[in-house]
């Protein structure tokens, strides 16, 4: 392959990232009637796919500290979209639930994804098998840094 086709692929991922990471930065109204930010949404659907798990098992399965959670979740309260409760047994521990309208935002969330991943869905259903597996291996081979020198 040439050098010029090389640092155009690299061009294009590094634009498709950019697309990507902008995506994340955008406030957004999921049928509420109020928008959220990523990292907002982003706990929403961890609480609703994770009730069982407190505070500081939130943490460790989104990547930050326990005190950007207490942020997050007082925002999240405040805005009625999750309720605070302890479990019987340990009282200490505490742990979220998502309210109706919280629900109703998780929902909303996953109904902009689906509008956004259509077009690509597309897409994908015109290439062959191979096609498929040769993207497949390429974003791998990016994900995982294996790049060959």
């Amino acid at each position: 392959m040439d050098k010029e086709l090389a640092l155009a692929i690299g061009e294009k991922i590094n634009k498709a990232v950019s697309i990507l990471n902008s995506e994340k930065k955008v406030a957004r109204d999921y049928g509420i009637g109020f928008p959220l930010n990523h990292a907002e949404v982003q706990l929403l659907d961890i609480i609703n796919g994770h009730p069982d798990e407190n505070t500081s098992q939130l943490a460790v399965r989104i990547g930050i500290t326990k005190g950007a959670i207490a942020q997050i979740t007082k925002k999240l309260l405040e805005k009625d979209l999750i309720a605070r409760f302890h479990m019987p047994e340990n009282n200490k521990e505490v742990y979220f639930e998502l309210t109706k309208l919280g629900k109703k935002a998780v929902s909303g969330h996953w109904k902009h994804h689906e509008r956004l991943n259509a077009g690509l869905m597309r897409y994908f259903e015109t290439l062959s098998d191979k096609d498929i597996k040769t993207i497949f291996s390429f974003l791998d081979t990016v994900i995982k840094g294996n790049m060959p020198d």
